[in-house]
């Protein structure tokens, strides 16, 4: 297990995929986690397979990879497989609540698997408007009419639920949180001590606690060099884009530049 990700299971389902590419069809994944897609695109490059990943938009975090039979092998995008008579089996859900009270991502997420639904079945969550009242959901085709049918409420709130075509979805401006700050080196937990506003000895043991990642990968060594750009996962404090770390100030420090994801 690697940041709470079962590594042997997600190499036998990708395996299995590979197969079926294998056997001229089109292998296609459930939605992965960032953390799985990396992985899975680790696994995928030691035997060089031919794949694209598509999740619904672009710059979708979770994203379904289909594994390429040969006669698709220089498909670039999910455009090229809709043109071979093949679906990417995803479906795209708006969510309408009658707004009277502020919905989150956690909300809607958790009114979905209280429905029983595996989270391997639904994609990103977009939350629309200044107070949640609306969503845009990515999900498995299979499971969408059983979304629309049974899905009655967000929280306490009344909902209206609608399949829409993928080219209609408006998708809201991602928030981030900009960090701008200097440090004495681009060791690990001098970084984490920065983004996460603690002390360096706080930030050291974090690291060697196990619940720092780089890159969606578990690091332990405090003294690790970072090098930038690159996705910094601290359990408990949240996601970091990394941008920069490098111009020395007059006093010999780093110029760390940096956001978070809200």
């Amino acid at each position: 297990m690697s940041g709470g990700i079962e590594l042997d299971a997600l190499y036998a389902r990708l395996d299995d995929l590979c197969e079926r590419a294998d056997r001229g069809e089109l292998g296609i994944s459930d939605f992965l986690s960032p953390a799985e897609l990396h992985y899975a695109k680790k696994h995928l490059s030691v035997t060089k397979r031919a794949y694209i990943c598509f999740g619904g938009y672009a710059d979708a975090e979770r994203q379904r990879i289909y594994l390429l039979p040969e006669y698709l092998e220089e498909a670039r995008d999910v455009s090229v497989l809709l043109e071979y008579g093949h679906s990417c089996e995803v479906c795209t859900l708006e969510l309408v609540t009658d707004g009277y009270r502020k919905l989150t991502h956690r909300d809607y997420l958790g009114s979905l698997l209280g429905m029983g639904i595996e989270r391997a079945v639904v994609g990103d969550i977009l939350v629309c408007g200044d107070e949640g009242e609306s969503a845009v959901v990515f999900c498995d085709q299979r499971i969408s009419a059983y979304i629309c049918e049974q899905l009655a409420r967000i929280a306490n709130e009344k909902v209206r639920v609608r399949r829409i075509e993928l080219d209609a979805v408006e998708v809201p401006e991602r928030r981030f949180a900009q960090i701008c700050d200097t440090v004495a080196s681009p060791r690990l937990d001098c970084i984490v001590a920065a983004v996460c506003s603690m002390s360096r000895e706080k930030a050291r043991e974090a690291v060697e606690s196990g619940i720092v990642e780089l890159d969606f990968e578990r690091e332990e060594r405090a003294d690790r060099t970072v090098s930038a750009p690159c996705i910094l996962s601290v359990r408990g404090k949240g996601r970091f884009n990394i941008d920069s770390v490098g111009e020395k100030t007059k006093k010999g420090r780093y110029r760390l530049l940096a956001h978070k994801y809200l």
